[in-house]
């Protein structure tokens, strides 16, 4: 840490004004000069002020973290509740084989829209839940078996990596027939069950996500809203009655 950091840090930890961190440096200069204060007083503050902008873009991003999050959870809920369904319709189908038929209807209408879910849950253009659309996105780094991906949110000072996950494979459900007798009905049960509890897990990682982005982005707008009012105060105006006629700062301590 730089000495630029270490006033950074000391001014961010009190929430105090600049002008008493630089209260003992050399003040003593001829009329025609800036002072040193003054002079490191304009760099602290342009660098405060560069700082406070990050910070505001950072929680820009972490409210577009929250919002693709909330998208996610919202479509993952939906993928759930259409598996709860199908679930029941495959166990009602075994207990009871005649009702194949009208439950392979109701079976397939809910696959179906499942997987309009998933390959229409998009943010800018982002596929969120469907791996097709990942390949020619510079903006992911896809995992290597290919049922993930990641990018990058930049927050302050620093980053956050975001995970999206794959539901393009639930497509095979279109094609299962319940009124087949050659389907292996139990397998299909467990499977369904098995992916419930997958689709769960995306769901509540989401939904909290949600929450916590919410939290980061109004930490970074306190934060920035800090920073702004010490480089306000770090500046000493004309009015200031500290200057000197020859602008130079008279020490608060003397």
């Amino acid at each position: 840490m730089d000495f630029f950091d270490d006033i950074l840090t000391a001014t961010y930890l009190k929430k105090a004004s600049l002008s008493l961190l630089l209260d003992s440096l050399p003040q003593s200069v001829p009329p025609t000069y800036t002072s040193g204060k003054e002079m490191l007083a304009a760099a602290l503050t342009g660098r405060i002020r560069t700082d406070a902008s990050m910070l505001r873009q950072g929680a820009k991003n972490a409210t577009e973290g929250a919002n693709i999050a909330t998208l996610i959870a919202t479509s993952t809920s939906t993928v759930r509740d259409n598996l709860n369904q199908m679930l029941t319709l495959a166990q009602e189908v075994k207990a009871d084989p005649t009702k194949g038929s009208v439950n392979g209807a109701a079976f397939t209408a809910l696959a179906r829209e499942l997987s309009s879910v998933a390959s229409g849950t998009k943010y800018n253009n982002i596929s969120l839940l469907d791996k097709t659309g990942w390949t020619n996105d510079s903006r992911l780094t896809i995992s290597g078996d290919g049922k993930s991906s990641t990018f990058k949110l930049q927050m302050g000072y620093g980053s956050s990596t975001f995970t999206l996950n794959d539901l393009s494979y639930l497509n095979y459900l279109k094609s299962v027939d319940l009124s087949s007798g050659s389907l292996d009905i139990d397998a299909l049960i467990s499977d369904l069950s098995t992916q419930i509890n997958t689709v769960d897990v995306i769901y509540s990682r989401n939904n909290s996500l949600s929450g916590s982005y919410t939290s980061e982005a109004n930490v970074l707008v306190e934060q920035a809203d800090i920073l702004k009012k010490a480089a306000q105060d770090a500046m000493p105006s004309e009015e200031d009655p500290l200057l000197r006629d020859i602008g130079s700062i008279i020490s608060t301590t003397s």
